[in-house]
């Protein structure tokens, strides 16, 4: 499958439109600033996990699907690792230890979560590799989560002992993409086809499954809004004064996007795999920038600075960044 450039374009300006009823919202005082931590809640714990579970119920066992999330798991850690390099290069410590220490963290974790799946959504919305490019999503998610509570707790943090081993295990995006995929190779057909077609059980699964769906689907509105809330809450005078953030912009929005792209440009495997891969990275700092940077004694001012910047650039980024990966292809 091909998506052209126009496409990308017009996914990026549909999630900033779902973002705009939560930024006026905020902006009216109807919604507090702790309505994004609610709503950031509800959607890692309840949400997600549905949807990444319920991705698997899309289409019967494919071997090759098993196959390709080995190879997306394998890309996700090798641009984690790399981009890890690139930050200790690039940010030289030059400010203070604690902007640095978020500078770093910003440039290697990307939002794959709160706008990479919600863009991912969209995108594939109606194909019929939607549910395929939800799964290698989840894996992808998978990957950054071990990665930021080890990775990611020591760069924000430079102390070993707060790794969470627990928080790997027990994150529920991950718990949902095993209990999806244990259930695909298992039961190999969707469950809503195990029942006979027009049975009482039919028509009960059936119900569960949509219900499922959609909870599954309020992923993309609840996580646009919980951006639109942010961005309500920041000092846009601020946003675009510090030069260390547009640094970090530079770093994560464009240098990651190019590796993404040499290291799955030329991989004998389907378009639905690169095009994940290469969006998911591509998109801005998450937002646990700015939460460990409170947690961890960062400079929290400095980390929602980035989140922010980087997200409002990378409306213009994505699908700049896409034509070249295009053209690459």
């Amino acid at each position: 499958m091909e998506i052209d450039s126009l496409n990308v374009l017009v996914t990026v300006l549909t999630l900033v439109v779902l973002a705009v009823p939560g930024f006026l919202l905020a902006k009216a005082k109807f919604l507090p600033e702790k309505a994004s931590e609610a709503f950031s809640t509800l959607v890692l714990y309840g949400c997600q996990p549905v949807m990444v579970f319920m991705s698997f119920q899309g289409k019967p066992y494919d071997s090759t699907i098993g196959l390709n999330m080995l190879i997306v798991a394998v890309v996700a850690i090798i641009a984690h690792l790399i981009m890890y390099g690139v930050s200790y290069l690039v940010i030289r410590g030059k400010d203070s230890a604690t902007k640095a220490r978020v500078a770093r963290y910003g440039c290697i974790f990307g939002n794959c979560g709160y706008m990479g799946l919600p863009f991912i959504q969209s995108l594939f919305a109606g194909k019929d590799c939607y549910s395929e490019a939800i799964i290698y999503t989840a894996v992808v998610i998978a990957i950054f989560n071990v990665f930021n509570w080890t990775f990611g707790v020591y760069i924000a943090s430079e102390d070993k002992k707060n790794i969470s081993l627990k928080k790997i295990i027990f994150n529920p995006t991950i718990i949902g993409i095993v209990l999806g995929f244990v259930v695909y190779v298992l039961v190999k057909v969707p469950l809503a086809n195990l029942a006979e077609q027009g049975s009482q059980l039919d028509m009960c699964v059936e119900k569960l499954m949509n219900s499922l769906n959609t909870i599954g689907n309020t992923v993309t509105p609840l996580s646009m809004t919980v951006i639109g809330i942010r961005l309500a809450n920041v000092n846009f005078k601020q946003l675009f004064m510090d030069k260390l953030a547009y640094l970090v912009c530079a770093v994560k929005l464009i240098g990651m996007s190019i590796i993404t792209m040499l290291l799955v440009a030329f991989l004998p495997v389907n378009n639905v795999v690169k095009y994940v891969c290469f969006f998911l990275f591509s998109m801005p700092c998450a937002t646990s920038t700015a939460l460990f940077a409170v947690k961890f004694g960062g400079d929290a001012d400095f980390a929602s600075v980035c989140v922010l910047l980087t997200t409002v650039i990378s409306i213009a980024t994505i699908p700049l960044m896409y034509m070249l990966f295009g053209l690459l292809m």
